[in-house]
């Protein structure tokens, strides 16, 4: 980022400080369970992510975590502040999944765990990560109404891939498709969210279905975050 770029930054984020606010606190959408892939034209299917669900808050300058269990996320993933001069908008929430990558860049659970319990993050090991997948604020707009398609073409145009946060990527319409290359990669399940929903806090009922997978590789052979954000179907 240039001094410059720097510059109108900051001053984007002085102004929306000094007016509205964001939501203090999101209760997230929960998932049901679902039966197995499908192919249906008014869902969305993407990876289901191995970490822990995430809300995202960028409010000014402020950079806030919201994750079940824990008071202060960020405390145990600091390197996570820096989102915030990824994205150039001053407010917005996103909901998504909080990662740990280890060495060669593979979501590793264990490793997660860890983080979440240590007392002290540097040594810990492995590097977090922040898969966003949906917008539910944007400015002073709540858009928890608008049908998630909506939400998910506007998150796409606000966030860039960067070293910290990535939008997952997915595809409309071809269920079985993506579940057979997430198979090949030993992926365990699958998200399908139907275009046309609103965010509705708690249960989702059938507008947002995890569905179970048969991993073809072994479990050892996971793959990089690099990978299943290709998904080479």
């Amino acid at each position: 980022m240039t001094v410059a770029e720097g510059d109108q930054l900051s001053l984007a984020i002085d102004a929306t400080a000094a007016g509205a606010r964001l939501s203090a606190r999101i209760r997230p959408m929960q998932p049901s369970n679902g039966e197995g892939p499908f192919d249906d034209a008014d869902y969305f299917f993407e990876p289901w992510w191995p970490g822990s669900r995430t809300i995202l808050y960028l409010d000014g300058a402020e950079v806030r975590l919201q994750a079940e269990h824990l008071a202060d996320p960020l405390a145990a993933f600091p390197e996570l502040g820096a989102i915030r001069e990824q994205i150039r908008e001053p407010m917005l929430i996103l909901d998504g999944t909080l990662l740990v990558l280890d060495d060669a860049g593979r979501p590793d659970e264990a490793l997660l765990r860890r983080r979440l319990s240590s007392t002290s993050p540097s040594a810990s090991g492995g590097v977090p990560a922040f898969v966003a997948t949906d917008l539910l604020q944007l400015g002073d707009r709540t858009l928890t109404a608008r049908p998630f398609g909506e939400r998910r073409d506007r998150l796409e145009t606000l966030v860039p891939d960067g070293e910290w946060c990535v939008v997952g990527r997915g595809y409309r319409q071809e269920g079985t498709m993506v579940a057979e290359a997430l198979e090949r990669m030993g992926l365990d399940a699958m998200s399908a969210r139907r275009l046309s929903a609103r965010y509705q806090p708690g249960d989702a009922g059938d507008a947002w279905l995890r569905l179970p997978l048969v991993p073809a590789a072994p479990r050892h052979e996971r793959p990089t975050l690099t990978l299943i954000q290709r998904l080479p179907l």
